[in-house]
């Protein structure tokens, strides 16, 4: 079990800022940016990472040029509730390789699964013997992505305003 993390002060969410632009940015740059000294900044890091706030540390990877240049969200809704029904299927969707995210959700579908496959007979043979073939799921809609974003995650003490 993860200890507590501490409160976060200004230089710890700094860290965090850079880090999760440039997860490759060298301590002592790091340490240069926040106005630490290396060793500092390099305690703080191994904090950071022992209490959990920093979970990993990720190369983003394209996926086109391996070939998968399809992806879709897939919403299942299961027909399966109690017990250990949702964490069994969700094991079993991690298995897939073509499952990059799984997001157990709240609302009229139980899961949200981000996939990438080759091409859309790939993704039908997904949806078909991967997916759908497993009695617990009662209904499934597949949207395809034609683009995606993603942003840090905000670390300020008050991240920002909702724009209307």
């Amino acid at each position: 079990m993860l200890p507590e993390p501490r409160p976060l002060d200004r230089i710890d969410r700094a860290i965090l800022r850079v880090l999760q632009t440039d997860a490759r940015t060298s301590n002592r740059a790091l340490a240069e940016h926040v106005g630490l000294a290396p060793s500092s900044c390099l305690a703080r890091v191994q904090r950071l990472v022992s209490e959990g706030v920093l979970a990993g540390f990720h190369a983003r990877v394209d996926p086109r040029p391996l070939g998968l240049s399809l992806q879709a969200m897939v919403f299942i809704q299961l027909s399966t509730h109690g017990g250990s029904a949702i964490d069994d299927f969700r094991h079993r969707l991690l298995a897939l390789p073509e499952v990059v995210q799984l997001f157990h959700v709240g609302g009229a579908q139980d899961l949200l699964v981000h996939v990438v496959v080759r091409d859309s007979d790939h993704l039908r043979r997904l949806i078909g013997d991967g997916i759908a073939a497993h009695r617990e799921v009662r209904h499934i809609e597949t949207n395809v992505v034609f683009d995606h974003d993603t942003r840090p995650v905000p670390v300020d003490e008050s991240p920002g305003t909702v724009v209307s």
